[in-house]
């Protein structure tokens, strides 16, 4: 089971913030998927500050970092490598795994890619 819990860089403006706010990581749901199916979680990342948070989470969720998949955060190629490029030290150093958006890098950001 592949899981995307959201991070707080996920959170909209306006009306539908707090409910967002309200349900975006579930750790009692998380935590029952984790027990019951083989797993991944996969977060997408917008800045270094946001890992503090997955540390957080990945350990309120009980999962370990080999089943946790990083993503950069972006929508055209240069924004994906620039993060890319600090992404990968922390993920080889903290023990997770990465993921690049290649459909992205292939077809630019377009719906049904």
């Amino acid at each position: 089971m592949s899981i995307s819990p959201k991070l707080a860089n996920s959170t909209p403006e306006g009306p539908w913030a707090a409910q967002h706010e309200r349900t975006r990581t579930q750790p009692d749901v998380v935590r029952e998927l984790v027990a019951r199916y083989a797993h991944q979680l996969k977060f997408v990342v917008m800045r270094p500050e946001d890992l503090d948070e997955i540390s957080r989470l990945v350990d309120a969720f009980g999962v370990d970092r080999a089943h946790v998949i990083l993503m950069a955060e972006g929508v055209d190629a240069s924004v994906l490598r620039e993060r890319g490029v600090w992404l990968a030290e922390i993920w080889q150093r903290e023990g997770y795994r990465f993921s690049p958006r290649l459909h992205v890098d292939l077809y630019g950001n377009r719906r049904g890619t």
